[in-house]
């Protein structure tokens, strides 16, 4: 921010601050400012808009102010107290604006003073943050990001069972370019990374990262041939692998949100048609259990048919280890892998 002194009809208002005197009916200068200016350049699309602020240093019977930013137009006219700070917003759409108007005032005591105003503003969109699963590292305590037009810092503060556990800083970059951010932390698991970059404007953005999952240990239910009905004497099995999942939520749901993500898979007995369709009527068997018996956050599933064997056999092979479920916890998409490919999920509600 810089600034400059102003007098009547000098034509152009910088950001920071410019003065405008009063001027009586011999055209002398009072000796005090009456009013100073701030131009506010830049505005953020949701946040913030470009202004102009008036600081009143003399009671006024009139403050005048009106600009035109293309199409966009402001006016602003009426009394003005000591002290006053009158803020102007200039409500213009996201891109560069060239505005021109003018500043009048008059004093109590009949003095007036004017001065054109001529100023640049520019209306910004908010940063858009972007990280790739694989590009998040909680073991070696680094990440990398981009953004799409370029900011100045970064930094994160990371987040495990205990609260506040660590952070880290680090130059910001060009648009488009890849910044590397690394962290300290106590130790502890990472549950959530909270991402925060700063424009050169001084606005700021942020985005949250849940870099962590839990497979649910559990014996998986068994299905009568070509059925996904769960039978009553299977429902231990589920009720126990709620009692973990419950467990986890204890641990982990004040810190990071936790969805459950329910994949079904099969064996390779019989046609893949009938395969795919027979493992997300299981999934959505086993996803409708955990939602009626007490799991309240969001559960989506799977079915996965003969993709992801866990024990990899020809066509027509009874299998049983392949004939399973998998139950995960995280707050975003779980990572694929070799026995979980990736592709979408479907929310059970």
């Amino acid at each position: 921010m810089f600034s400059d002194s102003f007098c009547p009809g000098w034509p152009r208002v910088a950001q920071g601050a410019a003065a405008l005197l009063l001027w009586g009916a011999a055209g002398v200068a009072q000796a005090q400012d009456a009013v100073q200016l701030d131009v506010q350049r830049y505005g953020l699309v949701g946040q913030a808009h470009p202004s102009v602020t008036v600081k009143v240093n003399a009671p006024l019977s009139r403050l005048s102010v009106s600009l035109a930013c293309g199409a966009t137009k402001t006016q602003h006219q009426g009394p003005a107290r000591a002290g006053e700070r009158v803020k102007i917003e200039l409500k213009v759409p996201p891109g560069k604006h060239s505005c021109a108007g003018s500043l009048q005032i008059v004093a109590e005591d009949g003095s007036e003073g004017s001065m054109p105003l001529k100023l640049e503003v520019e209306q910004l969109h908010p940063v858009k943050i972007s990280v790739q699963r694989d590009e998040v590292d909680t073991e070696a305590r680094s990440l990398s990001l981009r953004v799409d037009r370029a900011v100045s810092a970064v930094e994160v503060d990371v987040h495990g069972v205990s609260g506040l556990i660590g952070g880290g800083k680090a130059p910001g970059g060009p648009a488009g370019a890849p910044i590397t951010l690394s962290w300290r932390d106590n130790g502890e698991e990472t549950l959530r990374l909270d991402l925060k970059v700063v424009d050169p404007q001084g606005f700021s953005a942020g985005l949250q990262l849940f870099p962590w999952h839990y497979d649910v240990p559990h014996e998986d239910v068994v299905f009568e041939s070509g059925a996904a009905t769960i039978r009553p004497s299977e429902e231990p099995k589920l009720r126990k692998a709620l009692d973990e999942i419950q467990a986890v939520m204890a641990k982990y749901g004040a810190i990071a949100k936790v969805n459950l993500y329910v994949a079904g898979f099969t064996d390779t007995v019989g046609d893949g048609a009938s395969n795919q369709r027979l493992s997300e009527q299981r999934a959505r068997a086993i996803a409708g259990w955990f939602a009626a018996n007490g799991f309240a956050q969001p559960i989506y599933l799977r079915g996965l048919g003969e993709s992801g064997l866990m024990v990899p056999t020809p066509d027509g092979t009874d299998e049983a280890r392949n004939r399973r479920a998998t139950y995960i916890l995280a707050a975003d998409t779980p990572p694929a892998g070799p026995t979980l490919p990736a592709g979408a999920w479907t929310p059970l509600r």
